[in-house]
């Protein structure tokens, strides 16, 4: 993984006026892998869109680290039930 592919957790703190509390929450709660390098925190930049909807549902909607870990498991959940539907359907399609 080369450092291009980081992102400061400072800048993102920064960039989306942040509270550090708030990125420990996530952190606690284990909803985004942080790099700590060099004693800085940092974020892969394939993690970002899951920081932001994560910044989205606690700052827009209001809801909390237990309701956004829940949210998370169930959409990880959705996401691996609809590709063994497009894995079923793919079979199906094979006897048709």
């Amino acid at each position: 993984m080369s450092d291009k592919e980081l992102i400061s957790v400072q800048k993102v703190i920064i960039h989306h006026n942040l509270d550090e509390q708030f990125i420990e929450s996530i952190e606690s709660f284990q909803l985004i892998e942080f790099i700590v390098k060099d004693s800085n925190k940092y974020l892969h930049t394939e993690q970002l869109p899951i920081l932001e909807k994560i910044i989205r549902l606690h700052y827009d909607l209001e809801v909390n680290m237990q309701g956004i870990d829940v949210i998370n498991n169930m959409l990880d959940r959705m996401d691996s039930m609809h590709k063994t539907i497009q894995q079923l359907e793919n079979k199906l399609k094979l006897y048709e």
